[in-house]
């Protein structure tokens, strides 16, 4: 099970790895590029580099311009640049208790029946929401209900034709009372209204965490299981995911979480082979069961997955010898061959804590969010391994998630999850890397 710290804690000591001398955190195995640049928050939101400032630009509760209200458990998020304007389609982790405390609705039952087809379960109240930011002025213009009536919207990403998946990561037995989840669905930026939610049943129904696609067009998807897998789906038609197949990774060595003993070794470079699912719909929760009896490899929760162009980094949350995190990089080619290796893993008990979502800076760095139940931190890696901190919250214990981009380059946008809040960071990135 994913984990979430839904207590607040009315304070927390920080447990900064820069107290420490910097000459003796480089002879670590993933070393520190930057130490003790962050500020105290005077109003106790976040802890951030002191080149960097933020701006609150949405918050749970607060009325949106359709009339329904801001939800809650925000999580991953996808930018966007259209007409002048930054949209940012946010995803909403909500279950059915919490999404009728924490939805978008006064009235969840009725209002959700008002919908009609564009609320997919009348007892299910996750989806997502749109933020139309105005770029020349930096202001909130627009922001509203985008997907209705699906579940624990956790993670996504971007296609390359500009949409936003959104995944689910909530799957129970089918019955006939009861809407199927466990699926993906498209979400247009493009649109200011509330969309038709079409499960795209073929990219498989599963605990699905998130998704990244390749320079050729494939979709790569992540399972946040202890014993997950990670999946391939290659669709049968470009700009559409409706129909294709559905395939799990598999290399040598059985089990890649390095638990009990290095079974893996870092940048080691492994062949991938690719299992063809066949059952992708399942009634239960049984598609990694049937990868793993053909063959397939099992992964540690995997979460966070984003691409740089040529390869895609995975993150496994609760990899390797401590639990505390691997990140992966997958590397295709044009003659259909691809390559893994163990690019990252957590050596030491206290430096990164469980990384969860992932992104690529514009400058090229790996941006990574941690989800534990201590201090969450936001966290950059440069391609030769070094790390430096963005960001931390030391004040509620929500997770950073949702990490992206603006077009320009110069703001990111993250969600603070359990506090139901959406900033922006803006500032001097080179002085932060530096």
């Amino acid at each position: 099970m994913k984990r979430r710290s839904f207590i607040y804690f009315s304070s927390i000591l920080s447990i900064s790895v820069f107290a420490r001398p910097l000459s003796r955190l480089l002879n670590k195995s993933n070393n520190i590029l930057s130490n003790n640049h962050i500020l105290k928050d005077p109003y106790k939101l976040i802890d951030i580099h002191k080149s960097l400032s933020y701006k609150m630009i949405s918050k749970k509760g607060s009325e949106m311009s359709d009339g329904f209200l801001v939800p809650g458990s925000a999580d991953g998020m996808g930018s966007f640049s259209i007409r002048n304007h930054t949209v940012l389609v946010r995803n909403h982790e909500l279950g059915r208790n919490s999404g009728r405390l924490l939805g978008p609705f006064k009235n969840p039952s009725l209002q959700a029946k008002k919908l009609g087809t564009k609320h997919y379960d009348k007892k299910a109240f996750g989806g997502t929401t749109n933020v139309v930011i105005e770029n020349e002025t930096n202001k909130v213009v627009n922001e509203f209900l985008s997907l209705s009536g699906t579940m624990a919207n956790c993670a996504g990403g971007v296609t390359p034709w500009n949409t936003w998946l959104t995944c689910e990561e909530k799957i129970s037995k089918k019955t006939k009372n009861k809407v199927s989840h466990g699926y993906v669905f498209e979400v247009d930026p493009r649109k200011n209204m509330l969309q038709n939610p079409v499960p795209l049943i073929k990219m498989g129904r599963f605990k699905h965490e998130a998704v990244s696609f390749d320079k050729y067009g494939n979709a790569y998807l992540t399972e946040d299981r202890e014993d997950g897998l990670i999946y391939k789906f290659v669709p049968k038609t470009k700009h559409s995911l409706m129909e294709g197949e559905l395939f799990a990774l598999r290399i040598d060595v059985k089990d890649s979480r390095n638990w009990k003993e290095n079974k893996i070794l870092k940048n080691q470079k492994l062949k991938v082979e690719w299992i063809k699912m066949e059952d992708v719909d399942p009634d239960s929760d049984t598609l990694r069961t049937e990868g793993q009896k053909k063959g397939a490899t099992i992964f540690a929760r995997g979460e966070g997955i984003t691409h740089d162009g040529n390869s895609l980094f995975i993150c496994c949350t609760s990899g390797g010898k401590f639990k505390k995190g691997q990140i992966w990089k997958l590397t295709p080619n044009e003659k259909k061959e691809t390559s893994l290796e163990l690019w990252y893993e957590v050596q030491n008990d206290d430096l990164m804590n469980m990384p969860d979502n992932l992104a690529i800076a514009p400058w090229g760095d790996l941006i990574v969010c941690e989800d534990n139940s201590k201090i969450n931190r936001l966290w950059g890696i440069t391609p030769a391994g070094f790390t430096y901190l963005i960001a931390e919250n030391n004040y509620t214990g929500a997770e950073f998630a949702g990490a992206c981009f603006s077009a320009n380059g110069k703001t990111l946008f993250i969600n603070l999850q359990q506090n139901g809040e959406t900033i922006s960071i803006h500032g001097d990135w080179k002085r932060v890397r530096a």
